[in-house]
């Protein structure tokens, strides 16, 4: 495991990661100096996050870059044997 991550739901201690936690948990991996960076064993950018959680290590892979100064999480990508639970995208509008 790189890091260890328990989340509470509804008041209650959650039995696993869920997919959202553990992809945000990742990208703010790759903060440099962030708590969640700061606390991860240290890894190459091109490799999974091992997210430790009670019922096993979830891997995640979160890829960042930086634009104009500013910190972009350009994908985050979980791998699970089961059926599609998300797919997606952000659309924003350009400044000007």
């Amino acid at each position: 495991m790189d890091i260890l991550v328990r989340m509470i739901s509804a008041g209650q201690p959650h039995k696993a990661t869920p997919l959202t936690g553990a992809m945000c948990t990742a990208v703010a991996a790759r903060i440099p100096g962030s708590l969640a960076q700061r606390l991860a064993r240290p890894r190459g950018a091109a490799e999974d996050l091992r997210v430790a959680h009670p019922s096993g290590i979830l891997p995640v892979t979160a890829r960042t870059s930086l634009r104009d100064g500013a910190l972009l999480a350009e994908e985050t990508v979980v791998y699970r044997t089961a059926r599609r639970l998300m797919e997606g995208m952000v659309v924003y509008p350009t400044p000007g």
